[in-house]
């Protein structure tokens, strides 16, 4: 059985920098994606705990991070274009999902990865354990794309 537990959207902030300081490798699944504000559990590699996205990418050594998002999305191309060269985005034409997904978990919600889907809208979003184990896994089996 898989456990899972709610979270607030000003609390998946969090929830992304918790993912990209532990996890080996993070994929973030947005059909629009910003440069949103982040909040982060004490670590060695941020001067500070609240640290916007693409900062922490570049900050974060140890985390393979890929992002997926709508292709043809104009909103996108602000983050898309800042991206260091080891990150990868890919473009999927009839994206809506909402996911940011480890090997150990993924938070599924409503919320886009944007300052409204974060800080102003009324979202739901629940995190639960990846129960296959793994983050290719679980996007080839879930949404039917392949890494």
């Amino acid at each position: 059985m898989v456990r899972a537990f709610s979270l607030t959207s000003d609390s998946l902030s969090y929830f992304i920098g918790w993912t990209l300081v532990h996890a080996d490798r993070a994929v973030i699944v947005s059909p629009w994606l910003s440069d949103v504000e982040l909040r982060f559990p004490v670590n060695e590699h941020l001067d500070s705990r609240q640290t916007n996205l693409l900062e922490a990418i570049e900050t974060l050594p140890d985390t393979d991070v890929t992002f997926i998002v709508r292709t043809g999305e104009s909103h996108n191309d602000f983050v898309q274009n800042r991206l260091p060269e080891d990150v990868s985005m890919l473009t999927v034409d009839d994206l809506h999902a909402k996911v940011v997904v480890c090997d150990e978990y993924a938070y599924l919600g409503s919320a886009n990865i944007t300052h409204g889907g974060l800080t102003l809208n009324r979202e739901i979003c629940e995190v639960i354990e990846n129960e296959y184990g793994d983050t290719d896994t679980y996007l080839n089996e879930e949404l039917d794309i392949r890494l």
